[in-house]
Formats: C-alpha cells, sequence, structure tokens
C-alpha cells in the first residue's frame, strides 16, 4: 500500500558551537596488538587515528634501546630479563598477549625503528623513562644515545619526554632543553605544581587527579597539562573543560568525541584556602570508655596483646597477634571475628597496598624477611610469594603502596631495626621482582615507612623517638617539610602517620602525644608555614601497660575533593574513625541512578530522564548532563535533576549525567516512525485534521494519527 500523505519539513535546530580538540596519543600504541610493537603502533595510527604514539623505552645489557614496559618479558611468555639480555638474544622472541579476546603475535620494537615509524606518518612521540640500567633517577649514562636516535630522525622538536623520576627530568632540561619534558605523576599537588613550575615541565597527570583550581594554577603558569589513560567519553569531556591538551589513550576513537568549547578559565577557580578543619568522630572505642570490643587487649594477660600493627579494608581493621600467630579482625561496630587466621610463622606486619590486598608477613626467621601471604582483594585467595632483601634485620612494621597483582606493580617497604636502610621490594603480577635498598641517615628500631606516589625513591620514615624525615631521591637527613616550610613535626615516642589532599592543600596526619594514647595532629603542609590544623586528644587516659613501644595507624579514604575519612587502630584504646573536612558536615550523596537506563523514542519526540540522588536531602544536589555522539540533529536541555533529549537523526545515543564522583548513564535509540508502520487511507477533509502543538493531527473514526500514520491514540 501506498501513503496517501507527504509531509515534507524542515527543522533546524542548533547547538552549540564547539571549537577544539586536543591530540590523542596511543598508550603503548593501542590496544589493537602486544603493547609497545609496531602492530600496535600501526593501528594506533590507521585504526584509531591517533597523532601521537606513546611507548616506554628500556635498555638491554649491550645497549640497545628498546620499546617494553617490564624488567622482563614474563607477560608476554618469556621468562627474560631485559636490562640483563643482549639484544640478539630477544629480539627474535615471539611475544604473545591476548587483549579483549584476540590474541596478537609480535616481535620486540627498537626504538630506532619506532622513531621511524612517528617520522614515516607525521606523529609526535611520546617516550616514557622506566627503570632500566644506565636511565633512572641516579644513572642517565644512556640517555644521551637515546637523544641521538631523536636527532637522527629529526624529533627533537616533536619528542616528549616522560617520566615519574624528577631527578631525570631536571636531568634532561639542564642538559638538552629543546626536548619536551612531562611529568608523569598521579595527582598534581601544590609541591609537584611548584617543582613543575621552577623546571619549565608540564605535567601529565592519572585521570581523576587532577582538580579544576590546580588545571588553573597551571595554565596560568603557562603548563601543557597531559592526562592519561583516557577511555570513555566522560573523562575526555571532564579533563578537556580543564583544559587537558594532550590525552593518551588505550582505544579511545578520537573521530568519536565531540568538540570542545573553550575553556571557562573563569571557571577553574585558585586553589582554595584552607581556613579551618572540620573534625565528625565516626565511631570511637577507647579503655576509658569501657566500650572496646570484647577480649580487646590492654595488658599482657589480653589475648591479643602483641596485636601491634592493623589494616583496614573495607570497614574492617586486621590485626596481626604475632604471640598467638593469628590475624583477627574487628569491624567498626567493636564487633571481633573469632577464632582468626593462624599461621605458624605470622610475625608482627600486616599492612595493605592501595588496591586493598592484605600483606601478612610470615617469614620462618623472624630476623630475616622472606615470605609474605597475601590475600588478592580481588577474590580473596590466598598467594606465598618469596622476597629476599638486601639488609636483613627484623622488621616490625611492613607498608605498602599501589597494587601488588596489577602488571605495573606495588612496593612494599621495609624498615630493619638498627640499620640506616629502607628495603624497598617491588611485587608485580603477584611475584617478586627485585628489591632496592635505600640509604637513610639515622637508624633505629621499629622504623616505620609512609610511601608517597608509589614511588621507591620518594617515601618518609620515621623512627621511634626521633620524628618524620623525607627520603626523595636520596635521604634529606631533616624533618618532612614543604618546598618552603621550615616548622616539622614535633618529636615524639609515638609513630604512624598518613599523607592526603584535601582541597587542593597536601595534609599530613601524625601521632603526637604522650605514652601511645592514640592522639594526632594534621598539618598543613601546602602552607609555608606548615600550619597545625587540628590536634585529636588521646583515646584513654592510661597507656598501653604491656610494651610501651607501639603508637597508631593510619588509613585515609576520600569521600570527595574537600572530605576524607581518617581511620586508627591504637594498641590498647581500640580503634576509631573521624571525618576530616574543609567544608561543615553535610548530608553526602551514598548512591545516583537514572530513572531510566534504556529508552526507545521515534525521531522529533522527547525522552524525559530524572535523575535520582539518594538520600535525597544530600548537599550536592549539581548534576551535570552530556550526551554522545554529539550532532547538530539533537538537543539536550537540563533544568537541575531533570533532563530532555530529542534527535531528529536515526541514532543511538548515550546520556551520562554526573555527580560529584557517581556516574550513571541511559541509552536512548531514536527510531525511524515510518518503519513497519501499514498505510492508513483515510478522507481528509476540514473537520478531520486539526493542529496540535504545531504538528498536524489527522482523525480516522475513531483513531487519530499524525502526519507520519503513526498511530497516537
Amino acid at each position: 500500500m501506498k501513503r496517501i500523505f507527504t509531509l515534507l519539513c524542515i527543522v533546524c535546530i542548533f547547538t552549540q558551537a564547539y571549537a577544539w580538540k586536543p591530540q590523542f596519543a596511543g598508550h603503548r600504541g593501542s590496544y589493537r596488538g602486544v603493547e609497545n610493537t609496531e602492530e600496535a603502533m600501526m593501528n594506533g595510527i590507521n585504526h584509531y587515528g591517533y597523532t601521537g604514539l606513546e611507548i616506554d623505552v628500556k635498555t638491554t645489557s649491550d645497549g640497545e634501546y628498546v620499546c617494553w614496559h617490564d624488567d622482563d618479558l614474563s607477560r608476554v611468555g618469556h621468562n627474560v630479563s631485559i636490562p640483563y639480555s643482549k639484544f640478539a638474544d630477544i629480539k627474535d622472541l615471539t611475544l604473545t598477549q591476548t587483549r579483549s579476546g584476540v590474541q596478537y603475535t609480535a616481535k620486540i620494537l627498537t626504538v630506532d625503528r619506532y622513531l621511524e615509524i612517528c617520522k614515516e606518518n607525521n606523529v609526535f612521540p611520546i617516550i616514557e623513562l622506566k627503570w632500566a640500567v644506565g636511565i633512572n633517577s641516579n644513572d642517565m649514562s644512556r640517555f644521551p644515545g637515546l637523544y641521538k636516535l631523536i636527532e637522527k630522525h629529526g624529533l627533537v622538536e616533536e619528542a616528549r619526554i616522560l617520566t615519574s623520576m624528577q631527578p631525570s627530568l631536571e636531568y634532561v632540561r639542564t642538559n638538552y632543553p629543546a626536548l619536551q619534558c612531562q611529568f608523569l605523576c598521579y595527582e598534581v599537588t601544590q609541591a609537584r605544581y611548584e617543582w613543575c613550575k621552577q623546571w619549565g615541565i608540564n605535567p601529565s597527570v592519572q585521570t581523576g587527579g587532577l582538580t579544576k583550581a590546580m588545571a588553573r594554577k597551571c595554565h596560568e603558569a603557562g603548563m601543557e597539562v597531559a592526562c592519561w589513560t583516557v577511555n570513555s567519553s566522560s573523562d575526555y569531556v571532564k579533563h578537556g573543560e580543564m583544559g587537558c591538551t594532550t590525552m593518551t589513550c588505550d582505544y579511545l576513537v578520537p573521530a568519536d568525541m565531540p568538540e570542545l568549547a573553550d575553556v571557562d578559565w573563569e571557571a577553574l577557580s585558585p586553589t582554595p584556602p584552607l581556613d579551618n578543619l572540620y573534625v565528625t568522630p565516626l565511631f570511637n572505642y577507647s579503655e576509658t570508655a569501657g566500650n572496646l570490643p570484647e577480649n580487646f587487649p590492654t595488658t599482657k594477660s589480653g589475648s591479643y596483646v602483641n596485636a601491634q600493627e592493623a589494616a583496614f579494608i573495607d570497614g574492617v581493621f586486621y590485626m596481626a597477634d604475632y604471640s598467638a600467630r593469628k590475624v583477627v579482625a574487628v569491624d567498626t561496630t567493636g564487633k571481633i571475628w573469632e577464632p582468626g587466621i593462624e599461621y605458624a610463622n605470622l610475625r608482627h606486619g600486616i599492612c595493605r597496598d592501595d588496591a586493598g590486598n592484605l600483606i601478612l608477613l610470615t617469614s620462618p626467621d623472624a630476623k630475616v624477611p622472606s615470605q609474605l601471604t597475601v590475600f588478592k582483594a580481588e577474590d580473596n585467595s590466598e598467594h606465598a610469594i618469596e622476597i629476599t632483601l638486601n639488609n636483613n634485620a627484623q622488621t616490625h612494621f611492613p607498608t605498602a603502596s599501589g597494587d601488588i597483582f596489577s602488571a605495573a606493580g606495588g612496593y612494599v617497604y621495609f624498615f630493619p631495626n638498627n640499620l640506616n636502610f629502607v628495603e624497598v621490594v617491588k611485587i608485580a603480577n603477584g611475584k617478586f621482582v627485585s628489591t632496592t635498598s635505600c640509604e637513610v641517615s639515622l637508624k633505629g628500631t621499629a622504623g616505620y615507612v609512609i610511601p608517597i606516589d608509589n614511588n621507591p625513591n620518594h617515601f618518609i620514615y620515621q623512627i621511634r623517638g626521633n620524628g618524620y624525615h623525607l627520603y626523595k631521591n636520596g635521604d634529606k637527613g631533616s624533618y618532612l617539610t614543604s618546598p618552603n616550610g621550615t616548622t616539622a613535626p614535633a618529636r615524639n615516642n609515638t609513630y604512624g602517620g598518613a599523607l592526603f589532599q584535601l582541597n587542593g592543600h597536601d595534609m599530613f596526619v601524625y601521632t603526637s602525644g604522650a605514652h601511645y594514647k592514640g592522639g594526632w595532629t594534621v598539618r598543613d603542609m601546602t602552607s609555608a608555614e606548615q600550619t597545625p590544623m587540628y590536634t585529636q586528644e588521646q583515646l584513654g587516659n592510661g597507656g598501653y601497660n604491656a610494651n610501651a613501644s607501639v603508637g597508631a595507624f593510619f588509613w585515609w579514604e576520600r569521600l570527595d575533593s574537600v572530605t576524607v575519612n581518617l581511620y586508627e587502630y591504637c594498641l590498647g584504646h581500640g580503634i576509631a574513625g573521624w571525618e576530616l573536612s574543609a567544608e561543615p558536615h553535610k548530608i553526602r550523596v551514598k548512591d545516583f541512578t537514572l530513572s531510566e537506563s534504556n529508552i526507545t523514542i521515534h525521531k522529533g519526540e522527547t525522552a524525559n530522564i530524572q535523575a535520582i540522588i539518594t538520600p535525597s536531602d544530600a548537599a550536592d544536589q549539581d548534576v551535570t548532563w552530556r550526551y554522545s555522539p554529539s550532532n547538530r540533529s539533537s538537543k539536550l536541555s537540563s533544568n537541575g535533576l531533570t533532563a530532555t533529549f530529542t534527535s531528529t537523526k536515526v541514532e543511538t545515543y548515550k546520556i551520562t549525567a554526573t555527580l560529584g564522583d557517581f556516574k550513571a548513564e541511559c541509552v536512548v535509540n531514536v527510531v525511524d516512525p515510518t518503519t513497519g508502520v501499514e498505510d492508513v487511507e483515510a478522507t481528509i477533509d476540514e473537520t478531520s485534521k486539526s493542529i496540535q502543538d504545531g504538528r498536524l493531527i489527522i482523525k480516522h473514526g475513531q483513531q487519530v494519527y499524525n502526519v507520519l500514520g503513526q498511530q497516537i491514540r
């Protein structure tokens, strides 16, 4: 049947005009192919359309520069060390890697060939310096050879040298000023901003580690800000709106990304002041209050008298009682879990890495840390990991950073008694990799290490009775201080501490007071004066009578940019938690969803979507709405919690609503209303047609149709 009516209409929908897109660089080439190989590079160029290619560089024992991230090739099928192998021994090895269900094979790629690819295809190189023989914080002897390769291919002006090793970047900036330098970091803190500004180095920050305030400061100082690894349209828009001009991606397709509006620099306010610190108790168990968990130790007769260290994971404190050889768990309600987990060789140490993997020190010899027992956060599976330290002595309290089950790995820090070495053990893919010995100027008993940025050469070490000291690519031999500060945290006989960022400020919490009673002070390290913002009084009246050598252990978790939760385990006084905020206490968002997750509408019709905030009276109600793909045939408008979307183009769209750190999505399928609709024959006269809401409506008996022949009632 043929239609008896036809409507020709032209609808013009004008949306916001967009101005720019950032540069896109393929992370290790791209996700299509074995990482850091020629296939991944060429697919990054031809399949994804990247205009830059990022690689990691390692050096072989005979001085060849190759593209690879790890020290060895174990992830791609070969237990072979790159720094200690000749290039001839590895150049013909077949590398195998499965990515998104597809198995790829390749040969190792030289940096020489990589630079040739960049030159031939007019893309810029990003070369990340990794820990390798001859290229590291303390030894840049092989960098001149790398520079000669860059110079050989005529890419000195285009090349960007990227690394987290600050001394290496200082060397490059001093000796090769024509090269662009990028500082790889997880978060742009005030101290890192000051250093980048001083050296003329651009920050390259992990997604989520850049605040609007810091973005503005960087741009006002003339820095270009890059970010990694951007694999979603929401991260692309978020960081683009903060002026990130280079984005490193695994598989994001630049052509699918909308152009971005000019950066609203007025909205990127300067670093806000930290005039006050608001502290709200979450829970508190103290000996004097009489509400300690049942059987919680207070004297030598206690069941867990020697549970001297604890790790906090998902609302549970895990304590290692080396006398009873038992791990005991206590939740924040005070409930103690019995009987615990027993280990014949359990020592003092228990800690967690940043990913929530629980790490126990379970060595047969108390004075030779040689074995870890680890519970993987992902599935709670148990793993035994053999380790080797360069300098052995009894270690009481190990700490950790990073993710020891990731390919990049993490670190476990040991401070052996009466030795002036901090032993930094690298673990990747759940396996021991290596140990680095960091010489410090002081030694003592029961030392404690506070990691910084998952960097083996950057940490705070604390010695009982001798305060907190900074190690940064070498021992500074002084109390922890900010770049402009002179005032250090006071000496005391307790220990324990944590670093976190609050409202753009670097904050340091450390134990204070006497007799190990759980008191602490938090200090603003960003300010030149290193201002003490708040001091928490002790948890109890009496000290730990059995062994007055143990203080407190802290863990913190970020709620948002202005609020963290702080958790403390204090032997003999129980567990406690506080909310620390730069703003007065407010009702916070617990959940964020949309009224619809999938909608089908006809082109020209409207989809209505409601944002649902739990609890409904939460202080933050500022919902941001976006959609993709962006085109001139579609329009999204919002009024707070409600958004409406229309499109005259048959397309599948994704509506994204963002509220702080929460994100919710709805898929809108726009279809052609004429598809599958039978024609209707009707006799039209003046009484059977009308104009309603700007549309022609046709009546046929008791049925009503729009001008496209779709029955609407």
